[in-house]
């Protein structure tokens, strides 16, 4: 009678878990660092501005009006 291999289901989980985790974040690095080469990202002229129609809001209310 051979006995039956012992297979630890919660360490595969987490080892595919970690091993996916690693493939997206090596993608997403690489989208990053090629949209950062052309200059800035599209989200970041966004955030930018943003900030800088906030600041002239804040202006214009409070030493303007």
């Amino acid at each position: 009678m051979s006995e039956k291999k012992v297979r630890n289901k919660f360490k595969e989980y987490i080892w595919d878990y970690y091993l996916t985790n690693r493939d997206i974040t090596r993608q997403s690095d690489e989208y990053n660092r090629q949209n950062t080469e052309k200059g800035w990202s599209p989200s970041a002229k966004v955030y930018v501005v943003i900030i800088i129609v906030g600041g002239i809001g804040i202006f214009v209310k409070y030493f303007i009006l």
